[in-house]
């Protein structure tokens, strides 16, 4: 049986990279920069980006259950929202994401 692999996740990040940052400190981009991004508020990650009404009405924080809905169908955890992303169907890829996620943000 396979486990989340942030090594695997790394790879899969590549996509996510055409808009996200994810080194400490480094800048955003057409999304916020997601380094520490699990524990954040939703919405709240960087205080430069300009987030979407409705991502800042979903609230809460950013736990891996809910970067895991995030990831399936961000359309869906957050109707209105601007990412275009159409979400990763597997759970795999998602556990190997948010893995990656809580690996770089060390």
């Amino acid at each position: 049986m396979r486990v989340a692999s942030a090594g695997r996740g790394r790879r899969l990040f590549g996509q996510c990279g055409a808009c996200h940052t994810i080194g400490k400190g480094a800048g955003d981009r057409n999304g916020p920069n997601l380094f520490g991004i699990i524990g954040k508020p939703v919405g709240g990650g960087s205080t430069r980006f300009g987030y979407t009404g409705s991502l800042l009405r979903a609230g809460g924080v950013w736990s891996p259950d809910r970067m895991d809905l995030w990831l399936a169908a961000p359309a869906a955890f957050a109707p209105g929202t601007s990412m275009t992303f159409p979400g990763l169907p597997d759970p795999l890829d998602r556990a190997d994401v948010i893995a990656y996620l809580q690996a770089a943000s060390r």
